[in-house]
C-alpha cells in the first residue's frame, strides 16, 4: 500500500533536490563520468551554474521549457506552435 504524503501541495523532494533537478543532476553526473576529462568537468560546472538559475525560476519551468521546444506534450493542450486555440 502506498503512503499518502502529509502535504499534497508540496513537490516531491529527493535529497535536497526537486524531482526534476534530481533527474538533471544524476544525468549530468552520469554523462560527465562517461565523457571524463575537461569536458566532464565542464558539464559539472554548467550544472553548478544552472541549478541556482533554475531555482530562481517559477515552479514547473523546465516542463514548460521542454513543451516550448517541442520535447514534451501536455495532454489536452495545444502544441507550442498553435496560434489559436478554441475550447
Amino acid at each position: 500500500m502506498a503512503r499518502v504524503p502529509q502535504y499534497l501541495h508540496k513537490p516531491v523532494q529527493i535529497l535536497w533536490f526537486g524531482s526534476d533537478e534530481f533527474v538533471l543532476v544524476v544525468t549530468t553526473i552520469f554523462v560527465a563520468v562517461i565523457v571524463g576529462g575537461l569536458v566532464g568537468w565542464a558539464f559539472i560546472a554548467a550544472l553548478l551554474l544552472f541549478l541556482p538559475w533554475k531555482r530562481a525560476q517559477p515552479r514547473g519551468f523546465l516542463a514548460h521549457l521542454a513543451w516550448r521546444w517541442g520535447m514534451l506534450r501536455f495532454r489536452h493542450y495545444p502544441g507550442p506552435t498553435q496560434i489559436r486555440f478554441f475550447e
